[in-house]
């Protein structure tokens, strides 16, 4: 009992910094301006949205089989695939227990006798990784938009673009010398990550179609990229809040609508809430995915 306990202490505690967080976006805003927004959304715009967040976690699970491959685990691509969509459900609601992460490393170890070490360091570079893709594209933003380099307290220029090279090669020298056994596939895991944000920011798009917004596109892509940043770290549930404050602030900085940059970032998280919760279904078929990873 007591060790479980600080689980459900910290579950508890990403709750209220999910509740907070959102208590904070809408003393800034009011409720029914966002309201009105989210009711003039096109369903047809919401629909490919959902495709194209749909296509990213495809490439995302692509990225991980890859990753898996480079320590001696061969997963087929359909029940690797099954495992993320399951993960991505424990990502979403269980953060504060096992979570996604835990429980994939737990099951691939028992089922296949993969190293827990090896298993760890596929998964922490595989989130690595997929952050590269978002300092990029956020430099070569802060080169057209002056008021970004304000926002993140970084003076960005046209030099800032030769140093995606530099810092694209750092990311080389770093995973050689502390996790050779990914590097011959590095390249190959950045280009699925830039696949998996050119998806996502599509979708950011695609949603501002939706709420029939189109002027400052740009602004809030930018928006978008750093609340992907802020979304990684595990202290709210599924990035609930953590998201929508981000969206907020950086609205205020970038100048667009808040209520829209709000009801983008709303929009966006219950397209994850929605797809995540199919891993449901994987959850009640555990005994056959369980033989297809064995297979």
């Amino acid at each position: 009992m007591k060790g479980r306990f600080p689980a459900y202490l910290k579950t508890a505690l990403k709750i209220a910094l999910s509740v907070l967080s959102l208590w904070l976006v809408f003393r800034k805003i009011e409720p029914e301006r966002v309201g009105a927004v989210l009711a003039r959304v096109q369903p047809g715009w919401l629909t490919v949205a959902t495709g194209l967040f749909v296509l990213s976690k495809v490439a995302s699970a692509e990225r991980l089989q890859l990753l898996f491959a480079q320590i001696g685990l061969r997963l087929r691509r359909w029940p690797n695939l099954k495992l993320y969509w399951l993960g991505m459900y424990y990502n979403l609601f269980l953060p504060g227990g096992i979570g996604g992460d835990g429980y994939k490393v737990y099951l691939l170890n028992r089922l296949t006798g993969t190293s827990v070490k090896g298993l760890v360091s596929a998964t922490l570079i595989d989130r690595l990784i997929g952050l590269l893709p978002l300092a990029y594209a956020l430099l070569i933003f802060g080169v057209r938009m002056p008021e970004v380099s304000a926002w993140i307290g970084v003076s960005l220029g046209w030099w800032s673009l030769i140093g995606i090279l530099g810092f694209h090669g750092v990311a080389r020298r770093l995973t050689r010398r502390f996790m050779p056994s990914f590097y011959p596939v590095l390249e190959r895991a950045v280009g699925w990550s830039i696949l998996v944000q050119g998806f996502q920011m599509l979708e950011i798009l695609a949603l501002l179609q939706a709420i029939e917004t189109v002027e400052k596109p740009e602004a809030y892509l930018v928006v978008f990229l750093v609340s992907s940043v802020v979304a990684t770290i595990p202290f709210t549930i599924g990035g609930a809040g953590a998201r929508e404050l981000t969206f907020l602030l950086g609205a205020q900085v970038l100048h667009v609508p808040a209520d829209a940059a709000v009801s983008v970032s709303l929009l966006f998280y219950i397209i994850t809430a929605v797809v995540s919760l199919t891993g449901l279904v994987y959850s009640f078929q555990s005994s056959s995915l369980t033989k297809e990873l064995r297979s």
